[in-house]
C-alpha cells in the first residue's frame, strides 16, 4: 500500500476542508504542511510516468446525496481550495494520482489505485472534467475530495492514461498465465538418441553447360526476377485512332472536276490539238515547199 507521513503534527486532513471520519474543520492555505507519499512496494517496481498536468483544482465537496453518484453542480467550481500539478505514476500493477505544488514540487496529497473498478477515482455524473478522489495516508484513514481540470482535453487525457495502465495491467496478467501454462507441460525430449540418423532434403538447382541453373520456367518455382519498373516521367498520351478511308462519292468527285484549274488547261489542250488547222506546224511546212 501507499503510506503518507506528515512533516508537521496539526496535519493536513484539516487544510483539505472535507467530510473525513465525520468530521469536517478547514484551516487556512498558508497552515497547510507538505506531505510525502511513500511507497512501501519492492524496489524492483521502478516509477513509470503515465502522464502529467500543469494546473488541476481541488474542491470541497458536500456529503453524497443518493446513490447516483456525485455532481459538480453542488460544488461551488470557482472557488476551489488548491491549485497546482498533477501527476500519474505507475508503480508495478498499482497506479498513483499525485497532487503537487506548482512552484515546489512538494506533494500535496496522494491517491492510490490498486484496481480498474476501484472507487479510489469516481467522475461526476453531471460533467466530464470533475472527478472524486479517495486520498489514503496508509493509516487507516482516508477522505474524498473534488478534483477538476480547466481544459476537457486535460480530462480526456487523464481517463485515456488510466485505462491504457489497466489493458496493460490485464496483457501482462494473462501473459503471466501462459507462461505458467507452458511451464507445467512435461518436456518432450527430441534429441537424437544413439543410432539414429536425420535425413534432409536439399533442393539443390540443376546445372546447365557446367554452370548453376539461377532460373527455372517450371510453373513459377525458382528464382523469378522482377519487372522492370515503369518508365520515370510523365506518360505521353497514346495517338489518336487511325480515321477509317471511304471511297470519294460521286458529288464529290463532279465538284472536284469543276473546281480545278488543272482538269479545264488539260481538256483545253486536248480540243487544240484535235484541230489541225490550229497547229503552228503548218508553216514550217509551206516554208520547205517554196524553198524547193
Amino acid at each position: 500500500g501507499v503510506s503518507a507521513r506528515l512533516s508537521e503534527g496539526r496535519g493536513w486532513w484539516a487544510w483539505v476542508g472535507v467530510r473525513l471520519m465525520g468530521s469536517e474543520a478547514q484551516t487556512t492555505p498558508a497552515d497547510a504542511p507538505h506531505v510525502t507519499c511513500e511507497s512501501s512496494m519492492e524496489a524492483s517496481d521502478a516509477e513509470q510516468l503515465l502522464w502529467t498536468c500543469a494546473e488541476c483544482f481541488v474542491y470541497q465537496i458536500p456529503p453524497l446525496k443518493n446513490e447516483s453518484g456525485h455532481r459538480a453542480n453542488d460544488w461551488d467550481v470557482n472557488k476551489w481550495l488548491w491549485s497546482g500539478k498533477l501527476m500519474v505514476v505507475a508503480l508495478g500493477t498499482t497506479v498513483e494520482v499525485r497532487l503537487l505544488d506548482s512552484t515546489s514540487g512538494d506533494l500535496f496529497a496522494c491517491c492510490p489505485v490498486t484496481a480498474p473498478n476501484s472507487k479510489a477515482i469516481d467522475p461526476v455524473v453531471d460533467s466530464s472534467r470533475y472527478f472524486v478522489l479517495r486520498i489514503d495516508d496508509g493509516k487507516g484513514r482516508h477522505a474524498f475530495i473534488g478534483m477538476g481540470f480547466r481544459d476537457r482535453s486535460d480530462s480526456y487525457d487523464f481517463n485515456a492514461t488510466l485505462q491504457d495502465h489497466w489493458k496493460g495491467v490485464q496483457r501482462q496478467r494473462e501473459a503471466d498465465e501462459m507462461r505458467q501454462q507452458l511451464q507445467a507441460l512435461p518436456v518432450r525430449d527430441l534429441s537424437l538418441k544413439d543410432g539414429q540418423t536425420l535425413n534432409i532434403k536439399v533442393n539443390v538447382p540443376t546445372k546447365v553447360d557446367g554452370r548453376p541453373s539461377r532460373i527455372r520456367a517450371n510453373g513459377g518455382e525458382g528464382l523469378k526476377l522482377p519487372l522492370p519498373p515503369p518508365p520515370s516521367g510523365t506518360l505521353l498520351a497514346p495517338p489518336p485512332p487511325n480515321a477509317p478511308i471511304r471511297p470519294p462519292t460521286a458529288q464529290a468527285s463532279a465538284t472536284t472536276s469543276a473546281d480545278d484549274d488543272f482538269g479545264v488547261g488539260f481538256d483545253d489542250f486536248q480540243a487544240a490539238s484535235a484541230g489541225g488547222n490550229a497547229d503552228d506546224f503548218a508553216d514550217f511546212g509551206e516554208f520547205k515547199g517554196s524553198t524547193s
